[in-house]
C-alpha cells in the first residue's frame, strides 16, 4: 500500500511541476506580449507627435499665406466690394414661389451684372 501511496504522490508532483512550469511559461509568454505592446504604444505616440508637428507645419498662417501669395492673386476684400442686405434684395429680389407645374425661370441677366458691378467682381461690363 505504501508503494501505491508513493507512486501515487510523485504522479501528483510530478503534474504539479509540468503545471507550474506551463504557469511559468504562459506568463514570460504574456510578460513579453506586455513589453511588445508598450514598445509598440510608445512607437505609436511618438509617430502622432510627428505627425501633429507635420500638420502644425502645413497649415501654419505664414506658410500658406506665402504660396497663396506666390501662386494667387487674391487680396483681402475691401468695403466697396461688400453688399448690405438691401442692396441684395435690389440686386436678386424677392424670390417667387413658381407654381407646382411650371418650371422656375432663371433670374435676369441684367440683375445678375449689377449684382458683380456692386461687388465689385470685374465680370460685370
Amino acid at each position: 500500500m505504501v508503494r501505491v501511496t508513493m507512486i501515487l504522490l510523485c504522479f501528483l508532483l510530478a503534474a504539479a511541476a509540468a503545471g507550474r512550469y506551463q504557469a511559468e511559461v504562459s506568463v514570460r509568454q504574456v510578460r513579453r506580449d506586455i513589453q511588445d505592446l508598450d514598445s509598440a504604444r510608445v512607437r505609436e505616440i511618438s509617430q502622432i507627435q510627428v505627425l501633429r508637428a507635420e500638420i502644425a507645419y502645413l497649415e501654419s498662417p505664414e506658410r500658406l499665406a506665402k504660396i497663396a501669395a506666390e501662386v494667387t492673386d487674391l487680396e483681402p476684400l475691401t468695403g466697396a466690394q461688400l453688399m448690405t442686405a438691401d442692396e441684395f434684395l435690389v440686386a436678386f429680389g424677392e424670390p417667387e414661389k413658381a407654381p407646382r407645374n411650371e418650371t422656375p425661370t432663371p433670374p435676369d441677366q441684367d440683375v445678375i451684372l449689377q449684382a458683380l458691378a456692386m461687388a465689385d467682381v470685374g465680370f460685370a461690363e
